[in-house]
């Protein structure tokens, strides 16, 4: 897996240098040279080798500290979600400018989402690269033909969109504003140095639109050819082997590439995004994440669907592989982490206090250790003595779980009023991690109607994705401030003063 998926980025550049030859030719001879640094568009795509390249490295560069391998996730984001105090954090250090007043002009923030915008959308542009091009390139070039070319094109289509609606999600409001006001600009053609900003809706519409193709693009390999390769023991987990397995590189660990599972589930909670503005798509969200959990991936097998970490499994699996659905891969993620958590001025990620609720819940039990007088999670850290199967997840960066497709499900069972069906959609997560249920559990006596089920959501998204970026988005679409006297206006990220998309 690390060879696949540290295969070079490709930049996608044209870069000619223009020779005028004087001696020995006619006036108007001009000699095209390709610099040994870049490589020219024709060139990149002249196999299907060069789209696999080209797709590798939009997975890798998502998967970088400036983006969901820090700030996007255990970095900037749960900072903003409130997961860590205060006093981890220097005074003058941009986590500490972002927790305590969400100062989106501090001259130590405001490059952190410089860099955001201009990565995500340099990734966009190489998306559409590949999109620009893939339509006319023979089948016969990809080592598997057709199938493999529609693959990629699906994959492209969807990254494309998930990576739209991350910037929508950080530089617009939550869709509770309902205004009509343009936002964020959405990438389709390739070049393209300007698109006009959209409005909520349209961004949303247009990520739909994606997202439902590329499905469709996936589906054949996902879930006609290859099913079995989206098993967990083939999705994510690196030590099976089966011989009826594709033992081609590029189709193995679906679940570090957004697979046919991922963009349902990312469908889910496009959906339940849009529901704000049309309330149709709440039971839309609902029917998708009910097809994600109910989806065959094994029929017959003892385990024909997707299930649960064991919770007496999580205390070298910390990351709970078997229920992810997408994960990114950073090699470098436990040295980042450690090299910013240890020394003499290091930052140290405490949790708040009272941040679980169950004694027995394996997320305190095996994902969290006392540091003095305080607690931090152990996600990013190794265990002490033997690594064991830990080794399987440290450089796992998730992105989308099991559990978030029951807390969509919760969610539009309450607002039709529901609320004993809510309660029993987030216990189905709670048994999972060994908490109190059902009339044994407070969940049932603490959600009361929306208001109540919105804070106690936000709650359960705080353990279930701790140091993966999720709290802070729930927090927003929610409208629950994250923070006494944080406003929604808050929330919202500034677009860039010049909006470069290098």
């Amino acid at each position: 897996k690390s060879n696949f998926l540290n295969g070079a980025i490709m930049k996608i550049l044209y870069i000619f240098s223009i020779i005028f030859v004087l001696a020995c030719t006619s006036c108007n001879s001009w000699l095209e040279v390709t610099p040994q640094d870049t490589v020219d568009e024709d060139q990149l795509f002249a196999t299907g080798d060069g789209y696999r390249n080209v797709l590798n490295g939009i997975y890798k560069q998502m998967a970088t500290s400036s983006m969901y391998g820090q700030e996007l996730s255990w970095g900037m984001l749960d900072v903003m979600g409130q997961l860590y105090q205060t006093r981890g954090f220097h005074s003058s250090s941009a986590y500490y400018k972002l927790a305590t007043g969400y100062n989106y002009e501090d001259q130590y923030v405001k490059p952190i989402i410089q860099t955001i915008w201009s990565q995500a959308y340099n990734s966009i542009a190489n998306c559409n690269s590949i999109l620009s091009k893939i339509d006319a390139t023979d089948s016969s070039l990809f080592r598997s033909r057709n199938h493999e070319k529609m693959l990629i094109k699906g994959e492209a289509l969807a990254l494309r969109a998930f990576l739209h609606f991350d910037m929508l999600r950080l530089f617009a409001p939550a869709p509770v504003a309902n205004d009509s006001k343009a936002y964020i600009p959405y990438f389709t053609i390739y070049p393209s140095t300007f698109e006009p900003d959209r409005s909520i809706k349209e961004v949303l519409e247009r990520v739909i639109k994606d997202l439902e193709e590329a499905k469709n693009l996936v589906a054949p390999h996902d879930t006609l050819d290859w099913r079995m390769m989206l098993t967990d023991g083939h999705r994510i987990d690196y030590g099976r082997g089966a011989k009826e397995a594709n033992q081609d590189l590029f189709f193995k660990y679906r679940g570090f590439h957004l697979n046919y599972l991922a963009i349902c589930a990312q469908l889910a909670r496009v959906y339940n995004y849009m529901g704000e503005l049309d309330a149709t798509y709440y039971q839309k969200s609902y029917d998708m994440a009910e097809h994600v959990i109910t989806f065959e991936l094994d029929p017959g097998g003892y385990y024909p669907n997707l299930v649960f970490t064991s919770y007496y499994y999580t205390d070298e699996n910390k990351k709970r592989y078997e229920e992810v659905l997408f994960c990114l891969s950073n090699q470098k993620l436990m040295e980042d982490y450690a090299s910013l958590t240890t020394g003499t001025s290091s930052t140290v990620f405490y949790l708040q206090n009272s941040l679980f609720d169950d004694n027995g819940d394996i997320r305190l039990t095996n994902m969290v250790k006392t540091s003095g007088n305080y607690q931090v999670c152990t996600k990013n850290i190794a265990p002490d003595g033997e690594i064991g199967d830990y080794q399987n997840c440290q450089d796992m960066l998730p992105m989308i779980r099991l559990s978030e497709l029951y807390y969509i499900q919760a969610e539009h069972l309450c607002r039709q009023g529901d609320i004993a069906g809510a309660v029993q959609k987030i216990d189905v997560v709670r048994r999972a991690r060994n908490c109190q249920t059902g009339s044994y559990g407070e969940m049932s006596k603490r959600i009361k109607d929306l208001d109540t089920f919105k804070k106690e959501i936000i709650k359960e998204a705080l353990r279930d994705f701790m140091q993966e970026g999720q709290a802070f988005f729930y927090y927003k679409r929610l409208g629950v401030s994250p923070k006494d006297g944080v406003q929604a206006a808050n929330l919202v990220f500034p677009k860039p003063d010049n909006e470069t998309i290098h």
